[in-house]
């Protein structure tokens, strides 16, 4: 009998916080792509040991700093576009 085995490649994951609404990881190309309601983040080469103390930590807004930022290359992707009352 041959076992399947199933590989998580790809992870999202929605938050509760203020800061960053969500998240996903490419465990193969090791890239965190972190969405906040202003902008988008890409960090490259993100090992998925700091990936998980980032998605599993209390506040993704404090684990962003402690385990992400200054660490990993990042590009800005995406940012919301400020509307002017008129």
């Amino acid at each position: 009998m041959l076992k399947e085995i199933i590989m998580v490649t790809v992870q999202r994951n929605e938050y509760n916080s203020s800061t960053v609404k969500s998240s996903s990881y490419n465990y193969e190309h090791m890239t965190l792509t972190v969405h906040f309601s202003h902008a988008t983040y890409i960090y490259s080469n993100v090992t998925a040991e700091d990936y998980n103390k980032f998605a599993t930590a209390k506040s993704q807004g404090i684990a962003l700093n402690e385990f992400i930022k200054g660490k990993y290359a990042f590009e800005k992707i995406n940012e919301a576009k400020k509307v002017e009352n008129i």
